[in-house]
């Protein structure tokens, strides 16, 4: 491929005709329509860039998706180059994924989609074991070593059709002259889309997670190139922060989290134990100070959260609970209407949300204290 210097780079003039106002943006219809590659075409990205300082924000089949409005004329359009040879190393990479998968395995690809983070491949089997995934990335990375030359050429339709051997049938609503894509002594097949000119442009190829879906197949998830490149400097970065946290080597990390995570738990099961103990010193002290309201005594506890759901043990019939962290409250009671009193509250302020049954319930959002004791007395003396 061509090193690329400047992000972006003068393709040639537009010609505005239409511009109108969408719910993201502003949709331009323009001439001619095939600077642009469309979103979605063939599962690849569309193009980026820019008309004029409009910037491109999706190109559809109708029109062009820009952040401000564009009058009527001419204008120059730069495309992201960049983000071109991005895809290109994203889209042949797939290419090259799916042909060992079907050549070697007999793996046909049924679904292939493109993401500004990952792509994704859908094998059609549920059953591909770790050590074939393994291949399956180690013959990759063997294609892009041995820097093989594609080939990109245009054949009339009828001569198309006539070529043997192809990974995926030509589709029947392809009509016109049809453009191939060849690694060749890996893969043939017809594509629209970009492609590098060499395997050794991809650089590297990773698999980063996969997962059955629809019960038949495996969801296969894979950067290339720079991608690649940027996820191992990142995983590298969080080693080291880890190491460095735990006071190890970057293979003792599992070991460390996993000694760590024990202790967290045993010292949350000696915190609610302690909690337990506590709380029932605490519910005496807050049933003391609490004020009778007609025939219910309200409780308020705005503290700890472990405290909180022990506290519920200590009420009687005559009780409402309500306790708070973090503008997330709890309203627990016998012989009240818990679910009546929540839709009261949010009538009374509009800013809050919740709901529950006659017993308990849950609400949320800024509310003071003061406040919500006021509005729990008014429900009650209504």
């Amino acid at each position: 491929g061509i090193e690329i210097v400047e992000k972006y780079h003068l393709s040639q003039q537009y010609t505005v005709e239409n511009c109108e106002k969408i719910k993201n943006g502003y949709l331009v219809e323009v001439e001619p329509k095939d600077i642009l590659y469309i979103d979605g075409k063939g599962g690849q990205l569309g193009d980026r860039g820019k008309i004029e300082e409009a910037q491109i924000l999706e190109v559809k089949e109708s029109g062009v998706v820009v952040d401000r409005e564009l009058e009527y004329g001419e204008y120059e359009v730069k495309i992201d180059y960049i983000r071109q040879k991005d895809i290109a190393c994203q889209h042949t990479a797939q290419h090259m994924f799916s042909a060992i998968a079907y050549n070697d395995y007999k793996l046909n690809t049924v679904g292939f989609r493109m993401a500004e983070e990952y792509t994704t491949v859908d094998l059609d089997s549920n059953e591909i074991t770790e050590e074939v995934i393994e291949e399956l990335e180690r013959k990759a990375n063997e294609v892009i070593k041995k820097a093989i030359q594609l080939k990109i050429f245009i054949m009339n339709n009828e001569e198309a059709r006539k070529i043997e051997g192809l990974r995926k049938a030509i589709k029947e609503k392809v009509v016109g002259d049809v453009r191939f894509v060849e690694i060749p002594g890996v893969d043939l097949g017809a594509c629209a889309g970009f492609h590098v000119e060499n395997t050794k442009d991809i650089q590297l190829f990773k698999i980063i997670n996969h997962e059955k879906i629809k019960g038949n197949y495996i969801r296969f998830y894979f950067l290339a190139g720079e991608r690649a490149l940027k996820d191992y400097s990142f995983k590298h970065k969080l080693s080291k922060d880890l190491c460095h946290v735990f006071s190890c080597k970057d293979y003792e990390i599992m070991e460390m989290l996993d000694k760590t995570l024990d202790e967290k738990k045993k010292i949350e099961s000696e915190y609610k134990n302690l909690a337990s103990q506590y709380v029932e010193f605490l519910a005496n002290k807050l049933l003391k100070e609490s004020e009778i309201v007609g025939e219910y005594q309200p409780i308020f506890y705005f503290g700890d959260s472990t405290v909180a759901q022990f506290l519920g043990k200590f009420m009687g019939e005559k009780n409402i609970l309500i306790t708070g962290f973090n503008n997330n409250f709890s309203i627990i009671a016998q012989n009240f209407n818990c679910k009546d009193f929540i839709q009261y509250l949010v009538k009374e302020k509009s800013t809050l949300k919740g709901g529950g049954n006659q017993i308990k319930g849950n609400f949320k959002g800024d509310i003071e204290e003061k406040k919500l004791k006021k509005l729990l007395v008014e429900y009650i003396e209504r």
